[in-house]
C-alpha cells in the first residue's frame, strides 16, 4: 500500500506505468478536483482514459496540451488519443508539434509518417522517414516503414535498397529476407532471387515454412524458362510438402521438360497464380505471428 503522504500525482502515474488504469484514473480525477489545472494529473487521467477506451481521453489531453503547449509528450499522447477515434489529420498536426519541439526525436518523426500516410499523405510520409534515418540510419523502424511505402509508391530499387539495409542489421530477420526476395522477383532480378529465396529457406526455421521458400526459387527458375531446374526443385519441394501445394506445379514442370502426355497439366498462369498465392500466404503467416 502507498504511503498517504505520497504525492497523489505521483501516485497515480505509479499505478499508470503499472497498468491498473482504473485506479490511476480514478485517483486523478480525484485530484483533479482540487487542482483542475493540473496538466500532470490531465495527461495521467487522458492517458488511463485511452488505454481503457473510454471517449473523454482527447478532452483531457487537449486541456493539459493547452496549459503545457512546449510539453512535446503531451503532443504524442494528445496524437494517440486523436488515432484512437480516427482523426488522423488531427494526429498528424499533434505529432508536428511534439517534432517541432523535439527536432532530434527519431520515434516520433516515424509516428509522424505512418499518420501522415495513413492521411493519404505518402510524399510528406517518405520523407519524414528519410529525415529519421538521417538522424538515425540503422532505426528499424523507419527502415520497414520504408520497404513498404517505397514499394507502394513503385520505387521498388529504394524499397530494395532499405529491406538490404535491414539484413545487413538482422540477418535472422525473416520479413526482411522475404521482402528482399520478392523485390528482387518483382524486378526481374531472377539470379538474385533464386539466391534470396535459397536464403530465406535457412532464415525461416519455422515448422513447414521451408515449402514457400522453394516455391519463390521454383517461380524464379519459372520465370527465367529453366524447365529443367525448375523440375528439380519442384520434386525437391514435394518431398516436404505435406499438404500437396506442390502437385499442379510438378505437373506443369513435368509438362515442359517432357512434353504434353496424357495426364491434365494446368497452364501457366495457373502456376504463376498459385506461386504467389504462396508468397501472400508465407507472409500473412508471418504477420500474424507478430514477426
Amino acid at each position: 500500500m502507498m504511503s498517504n503522504t505520497t504525492n497523489p500525482t505521483d501516485q497515480a502515474r505509479v499505478l499508470l506505468d503499472g497498468g491498473d488504469f482504473e485506479a490511476s484514473r480514478a485517483l486523478a480525477l480525484e485530484a483533479l478536483e482540487a487542482t483542475p489545472n493540473d496538466p500532470a494529473l490531465l495527461r495521467i487521467a487522458g492517458r488511463a482514459s485511452l488505454e481503457l477506451d473510454r471517449d473523454d481521453a482527447v478532452g483531457y489531453l487537449e486541456q493539459a496540451t493547452a496549459l503545457e503547449p512546449d510539453n512535446a509528450e503531451g503532443w504524442r499522447d494528445l496524437a494517440d488519443a486523436f488515432l484512437s477515434e480516427g482523426r488522423v489529420g488531427d494526429a498528424v498536426g499533434a505529432i508536428e508539434r511534439t517534432v517541432a519541439l523535439r527536432p532530434d526525436d527519431v520515434g516520433a518523426l516515424v509516428d509522424l509518417a505512418h499518420a501522415a500516410h495513413a492521411a493519404g499523405n505518402s510524399a510528406d510520409a517518405i520523407g519524414y522517414l528519410e529525415q529519421a534515418l538521417e538522424r538515425d540510419f540503422g532505426n528499424l523502424d523507419a527502415l520497414r516503414g520504408l520497404v513498404g511505402m517505397y514499394r507502394s509508391a513503385g520505387r521498388l530499387e529504394d524499397s530494395l535498397a532499405a529491406a538490404r539495409k535491414i539484413v545487413t542489421y538482422r540477418p535472422e530477420d525473416v520479413v526482411a529476407a522475404m521482402d528482399v526476395a520478392e523485390l528482387t522477383l518483382e524486378l526481374g532480378h531472377l539470379e538474385d532471387a533464386l539466391e534470396a529465396f535459397r536464403w530465406l529457406r535457412d532464415v525461416d526455421d519455422e515448422p513447414d515454412h521451408e515449402i514457400y521458400g522453394y516455391h519463390g526459387m521454383i517461380e524464379a527458375e519459372i520465370r527465367r524458362e529453366r524447365w529443367r531446374p525448375a523440375l528439380d526443385l519442384a520434386v525437391e519441394a514435394t518431398r516436404v510438402d505435406r499438404m500437396g501445394r506442390t502437385t499442379d506445379v510438378l505437373a506443369f514442370a513435368v509438362a515442359q521438360v517432357f512434353g504434353p502426355s496424357g495426364r491434365h497439366a494446368p497452364d501457366r498462369r495457373t502456376i504463376d497464380d498459385s506461386l504467389a498465392a504462396s508468397r501472400d500466404e508465407h507472409r500473412l503467416l508471418h504477420a500474424s505471428h507478430g514477426f
